[in-house]
């Protein structure tokens, strides 16, 4: 390894932020690609109603999708050289085949109807376009799974910005087919899926491209490095995908309870549009997870990515601070999203919850890269199922006590997300007094291969 190449792994406020910012950006960028694949659904035989249908099918798939939530952040952990990369990459597969039957047995006739119409209370054609969009949709979510082992190469390199370009691209190229397909008069949930799956496959195509010299340089076996089987790396997924299902889960009680508080449409349509700016921008918060296994603590004293986690979430709120300016609020809120201006005012209120909110996904972001970083998934599990138990508590004492829906979604993320944060790192505090009793307390042990491994 040249010396600047080393430079590049060693923490300094500017490597933490070129790591990081194209992170952030890769994040907040994912949820553009769906509205402009909505222009295309849209436009179909049943209008409103395909793409409303279409998006419940999606959305069921990204719920599937997310038991592969954990894998890159295993990656980042495992697959440090080649045999570490050869098992993930046979663990991401075990993933895949996991996920496409689960995928396909939910679209089947004697399934389909319970899930679609039981829980999802979709009935006739729009039952139809929902099951066979998120069949349709199989080989996109395949394609979002294949791109995790360059990505991993990617990260762990820290080539973030070749990883970010890859998206972006595939971005850019949605934007130039949805119109296309418009034009063409390709519309409908069918070209929907179509619109949605070639530029993901692109993004994989290049993302594997970028990682190839990366893959060259991999050592084959590290010397100190962990030498994991198979089914322990899938075990280690295991909690970290788990995870990321109980956080989809939250989206529906969300939803569901805000709808049933006073004028429920209405304040259901101000939590929506508000959270459609937020969530980006808290995606991009929770990157720091990467950014603390990127960049490893040396000892119990090193707080440098934790600080630095603290500098992006204050960063990260300060984005959306305009928003609270009555005439830009105004313009966004009411004039691009046809609010009202009684409504426009509640999505302004909702922005002000939400600048606490980003400090802490930035630090829980960190505490679970933290906990991944130091083998321990089931802190990262805990706090997220300590996420879903705080959420859905105060949804419901809020409802209780008739506080008004359009700030309930978000009083009961910030809460949860406090929750999480205490939660993992108190389970990592417990387990560095009572499992590692020689685990370095100073300066004394200045990198982290020297700390002890599970």
């Amino acid at each position: 390894m040249t010396a600047q190449t080393a430079d590049k792994f060693t923490f300094t406020p500017w490597n933490a932020t070129r790591f990081f910012v194209p992170l952030f950006l890769q994040a907040a960028s994912q949820s553009l690609t769906y509205p402009l694949v909505g222009v295309v659904v849209a436009h179909g035989l049943h209008g409103a109603r395909e793409f409303s249908a279409f998006s419940q099918g999606f959305m069921l798939m990204f719920l599937i999708g997310t038991l592969g939530f954990g894998l890159v952040t295993t990656g980042m952990v495992y697959a440090k050289d080649r045999l570490g990369y050869l098992r993930f990459r046979r663990v991401n597969a075990l993933v895949m085949v996991i996920i496409s039957l689960l995928q396909c047995a939910l679209a089947l006739p004697v399934i389909a109807p319970f899930v679609f119409g039981r829980l999802l209370g979709l009935e006739g054609v729009q039952l139809e376009i929902a099951r066979w969009s998120m069949l349709f949709g199989l080989p996109a979510q395949l394609a979002f799974l294949l791109r995790n082992v360059p990505q991993v190469l990617l990260y762990n390199d820290h080539a973030t910005g070749l990883a970010n370009m890859a998206t972006i691209l595939r971005i850019i190229l949605t934007a130039i087919l949805a119109p296309i397909f418009h034009l063409l008069g390709l519309v409908g949930w069918v070209w929907g899926c179509v619109c949605l799956t070639i530029p993901v496959f692109l993004e994989s195509f290049l993302m594997d491209w970028f990682a190839r010299p990366y893959l060259k340089r991999l050592p084959m076996i590290l010397r100190d490095g962990e030498k994991a089987s198979v089914t322990r790396i899938f075990l280690f997924n295991i909690p970290l995908s788990l995870g990321g299902t109980l956080l989809s889960l939250s989206v529906f009680m969300l939803n569901a309870i805000i709808n049933r508080t006073e004028n429920g449409a209405s304040m259901l349509a101000v939590h929506l549009v508000a959270i459609g700016l937020i969530n980006p921008v808290s995606f991009g918060a929770l990157r720091n997870q990467a950014v603390a296994i990127g960049f490893p603590q040396r000892d119990l004293h090193d707080q440098r990515t934790f600080l630095f986690a603290i500098a992006t979430g204050i960063v990260l709120a300060a984005l959306l601070l305009p928003l609270t300016i009555p005439a830009v609020g105004d313009w966004y809120f009411c004039a691009i999203q046809n609010l009202s201006p009684h409504e426009g005012d509640l999505a302004r209120q909702v922005i002000w919850w939400a600048i606490p909110f980003l400090l802490f996904q930035a630090v829980r972001g960190h505490a679970e890269g933290l906990a991944a970083y130091r083998h321990r998934p089931n802190a990262v599990l805990a706090g997220q199922a300590v996420f879903f138990g705080v959420l859905v508590s105060v949804l419901i004492t809020l409802f209780h006590f008739d506080v008004s829906g359009h700030v309930m979604g978000i009083i009961a993320l910030l809460c949860a997300s406090i929750a999480t944060f205490l939660t993992i790192r108190l389970g990592l505090a417990l387990a560095w007094i009572e499992d590692d009793p020689d685990f370095p307390k100073g300066p004394s042990s200045s990198h982290p291969s020297t700390w002890p491994h599970r």
